[in-house]
């Protein structure tokens, strides 16, 4: 099971371009995508529709991204930005969008990635908690990011990304992540500012992670997290609220989501 993580930089973080969950997968593929690119478009099953990121309503933001179909019959990364190496470490971040393209809904969704320049793979990563929404619905877009912790050998070109994803059933047993419905996400300049609320017949079980992508067009370029309060069990109907600081960075153009986990 995959613990609630602690969120890097001392529960708040902004990347440009960085739980209990069981790790039950019957869906496990790889997906190779050049870096800085967008996965092609692949034949797929009709019994699948593509959907709009955000086509569930959980989410908040005034982003309108447009996304490939993906692979048939998968869950599959349709698009990425660019690796984020962080200044003075050697570890590094990539932010990635994925769609569900399986006939039933999906959670902890899991990447483990292989980074491969020159015919060799030069580093390995994995994705975190950052999945917006928590659980995906069939057809539907999700939004994460890619952990390197050692980025030394990845160069500033000729970099392809292969993703293995591991999902679990999207239900409502004990510490499986939930998606809050956000009501109020406003950008102030500084922060971005809102609220959510448990949309569930369940109590659901803190911490409660903040995400936010900040887009340029349909391109991912950047990410911050926090966390909202209060820091304790929601009810059905109650409601937490956030504050997520931009440190300066520009983000007019966002999708963000909330996230806890059933009890």
């Amino acid at each position: 099971m995959k613990k609630p993580s602690v969120l890097l930089a001392a529960g708040m973080l902004v990347l440009t371009l960085s739980g209990c969950s069981a790790r039950v997968s019957p869906d496990t593929h790889s997906t190779a995508v050049p870096a800085g690119t967008t996965a092609p478009t692949a034949p797929r099953a009709d019994a699948v529709t593509p959907k709009e990121l955000n086509s569930s309503q959980l989410l908040g933001g005034n982003a309108k991204p447009s996304f490939p179909a993906g692979e048939a019959g998968k869950v599959s990364v349709v698009a990425q930005g660019q690796l984020s190496k962080t200044e003075g470490m050697d570890s590094g971040i990539l932010l990635i969008a994925y769609r569900n393209n399986t006939s039933k809904a999906v959670a902890h969704v899991d990447f483990t990635v292989a980074a491969k320049a020159g015919g060799k793979v030069v580093a390995s990563g994995n994705s975190q908690t950052g999945s917006i929404p928590a659980q995906v619905q069939p057809g539907e877009v999700a939004l994460d990011y890619i952990y390197f912790s050692n980025v030394a050998s990845i160069p500033d070109a000729g970099v392809t990304y292969e993703f293995q994803a591991q999902t679990s059933p999207a239900d409502t047993s004990p510490y499986n992540t939930a998606a809050l419905k956000v009501t109020q996400a406003d950008n102030n300049g500084s922060a971005i500012i809102g609220v959510a609320s448990n949309p569930t017949d369940k109590t659901l079980q803190n911490p409660f992670g903040v995400y936010a992508y900040c887009f340029e067009g349909d391109s991912i370029a950047s990410y911050v997290e926090s966390f909202a309060k209060p820091d304790a069990v929601l009810t059905p109907g109650g409601e937490v609220t956030f504050s997520i600081d931009l440190y300066d960075r520009k983000c007019d153009s966002f999708v963000l989501g909330v996230s806890g986990y059933f009890s």
